[in-house]
């Protein structure tokens, strides 16, 4: 019977080429991750929105895909009512 005895033959150039790798891989998903949130938080000011608080026509924010009740808005920043409109409406 014979035995066969396997060495790892890793250099140290190689091991610390690999441990970069997954670190800088680790960065990058990292800060991927990071910067989700921080981009779904980001809501536009009521003046760039150019928000009113009285209805244009039939378009208001109760009827809006971005209200959400009673004063808020998944887009704009601050309280809004729901008779309010902006720029930025898109019917429900």
């Amino acid at each position: 019977m014979t035995h066969q005895t396997h060495t790892l033959d890793i250099s140290r150039r190689g091991l610390l080429r690999h441990v970069a790798l997954v670190a800088g891989a680790g960065a990058l998903i990292g800060a991927g991750l990071a910067a989700t949130p921080a981009a779904a938080q980001t809501k536009f000011s009521q003046a760039i929105a150019k928000y009113q608080p009285t209805p244009k026509g039939p378009a208001h924010c109760s009827n809006c895909s971005q209200f959400v009740p009673d004063t808020g808005c998944k887009v704009v920043a601050g309280s809004v009512t729901a008779y309010g409109w902006c720029a930025l409406y898109a019917k429900s």
